[in-house]
């Protein structure tokens, strides 16, 4: 009987053992994870790339990328939509090259401020960060603590060679918006003038 109980007594901390391994194991892969993020946004200055979009309904759209960090953004959609967003300061721009429209939505408001801040979200206290690790993909989601929408981006970077690989933009319904990144360019210089709206000309009469 002293014997089973001592058995029983080893096999319990045997199990102790390998849960402790296997939960520092994580906390350490996750703390990595975090370290490679970050150093990867403190590095990055420019990105210019291709993108293919994928919408909640499963429409494909593709164009071009360009981020000037911190605060600039264009996205140049080639197909099935002419249309233009550019961003510098407080307005992201929305235009349609075929209709000449321009709509205006505050930065702040949109999931795009979270890829325009050069500082590190991930010290920021007004952001959720949750991280998950599998088969050599780093998923970071990221939630505004100021909202109770179900609002959040997610990052997805490949862990061998570090590399941002696409994001996930979920909105207030739970659809998901996503961007996979191709032929990505870091840290080239970038014309001031691609985060200019185009100057649609007035209708003459």
């Amino acid at each position: 009987m002293e014997k089973a109980k001592i058995s029983l007594k080893i096999m319990s901390y045997i199990c102790f053992l390998i849960f402790s391994c296997q939960t520092l194991n994580a906390f350490e892969k996750n703390k990595l994870a975090q370290l490679k993020i970050v150093n990867f946004f403190r590095n990055i200055n420019t990105i210019e790339a291709n993108f293919i979009q994928v919408s909640p309904s499963g429409n494909v759209s593709n164009g071009k990328i360009y981020l000037d960090l911190p605060g600039k953004l264009r996205i140049d959609y080639e197909n099935p939509n002419n249309l233009l967003i550019t961003t510098k300061g407080f307005w992201i721009v929305i235009q349609d090259r075929d209709a000449k429209t321009t709509n205006n939505i505050p930065v702040k408001s949109s999931p795009f401020a979270i890829l325009l801040e050069k500082k590190s979200f991930l010290n920021n206290e007004n952001f959720i960060t949750d991280y998950s690790i599998n088969a050599g993909i780093i998923s970071l989601k990221i939630k505004s603590k100021n909202t109770d929408k179900n609002e959040s981006i997610i990052l997805e970077f490949l862990e061998n060679p570090f590399s941002l690989k696409k994001w996930i933009i979920q909105d207030s319904l739970g659809e998901n918006t996503t961007v996979l990144i191709q032929n990505a360019k870091y840290n080239n210089k970038l014309s001031h003038l691609l985060f200019f709206p185009i100057d649609f000309a007035e209708p003459t009469n």
